[in-house]
């Protein structure tokens, strides 16, 4: 038997397109196709093509539901395709209170928004990252690489002749000697933030780039901003799967990137669970006050997801704003610490190889 290579589980984007087509099929003709035959068509979507390596998978989550012996959550927990804990909860919620025509198309805005402000944080964010890291590197190559070249066999002929050259050019020889002898230390400084973004969610590096984040006031402005567009798309469609609001808590903090913020949510939760208010409860929720004084609203009135849904506009509009004013200060705050070193290592690559032609 060979081998076959294909999609063995379904990323973000492909988890929004299952739960579009299954949102389309319950909602299909009024809402009056039935749950099963909405769940067969949905995985016999997801059987065909490019998903062809999921058949298998799909014909045993719908066999598994049509024998009336387990739920639709627990069918996709088990074929184990990358739904996460988030998305089954709400589905979770929604199936025992019946509400899956409800839940799920919200769900799918939730996952889309997410999808879609994860996407413009890392674009927006590339610039300067990339940018500084860039500007690093061609400082460094001066002096690991051209300096050697152009001044070593000159300042090795005549030792004599690096004092008549201009204080900088010195520098970076001085640099650029150190840089031969300890290449190794600016090698694992270069390599911290890639690794640091490739490990950023594990659970030894989470709480250390979390850290780090919290303490840059234009990183922790966005995470802030983030989280609480992930928060008002979201709740709105657990609160009404029908679940009750202490775990309604509990799954936000387990939607959220920001574990700062989650342990905060949890807390809520035991607090509110206790019998504390649930607008009292979210006090200590690092995020704009509007999203606690919808929440005491709603609870009033008992609507609080169409207070919280509110907010989705303004909050991501909100969101738009701190992302593109924080990104401009990361920008500014690159350029004013690495352009600097950057016109310093072009004029030391110009000027150098002039002085070092005259001693020759």
């Amino acid at each position: 038997m060979g081998l076959e290579i294909g999609i063995t589980s379904l990323p973000l984007g492909e988890r929004i397109e299952f739960f579009r087509t299954l949102s389309s099929w319950l909602t299909s003709g009024g809402g009056r196709m039935p749950v099963n035959e909405a769940i067969r068509n949905t995985c016999e979507a997801f059987s065909r093509d490019e998903y062809k390596t999921l058949a298998h998978r799909m014909g045993r989550i719908v066999s598994e539901y049509d024998s009336g012996q387990t739920m639709f959550v627990e069918a996709l927990r088990q074929a184990n395709i990358g739904f996460t804990d988030q998305e089954l909860s709400v589905l979770d919620a929604a199936e025992r209170a019946n509400q899956l025509r409800v839940a799920i198309p919200e769900l799918v805005e939730a996952l889309e928004m997410r999808l879609k402000s994860t996407r413009a944080l890392y674009r927006q964010l590339a610039m300067p990252v990339v940018g500084g890291f860039m500007l690093i590197v061609m400082s460094l190559g001066v002096a690991m690489f051209m300096l050697p070249m152009v001044l070593g066999p000159v300042i090795d002929r005549k030792p004599d002749a690096l004092k008549a050259f201009p204080a900088i050019v010195k520098g970076y020889w001085f640099f650029s000697v150190w840089m031969q002898s300890y290449w190794v230390i600016p090698l694992i400084v270069l390599a911290i933030p890639p690794v640091l973004f490739l490990l950023r969610n594990t659970k030894m590096m989470k709480p250390l780039v979390e850290g780090i984040i919290w303490r840059l006031t234009p990183l922790r402005r966005i995470s802030v901003a983030f989280n609480g567009v992930l928060v008002v798309y979201f709740m709105p469609a657990l609160v009404r799967s029908g679940m009750p609001t202490h775990d309604v808590l509990r799954a936000v903090a387990r939607s959220l990137e920001n574990q700062r913020i989650a342990s905060n949510f949890r807390i809520a939760a035991n607090e509110h669970e206790a019998g504390m208010r649930v607008g009292d409860a979210l006090a200590r929720v690092p995020l704009k006050g509007s999203f606690r004084s919808a929440v005491e609203a709603g609870e009033k009135t008992g609507q609080i997801a169409e207070r919280i849904e509110d907010l989705k506009t303004p909050y991501a509009a909100e969101y738009e704003r701190i992302m593109r004013r924080a990104v401009g200060t990361l920008m500014l705050i690159v350029m004013a610490g690495l352009l600097p070193l950057f016109i310093i290592s072009m004029y030391t690559s110009l000027v150098a190889p002039i002085f070092a032609l005259m001693e020759f």
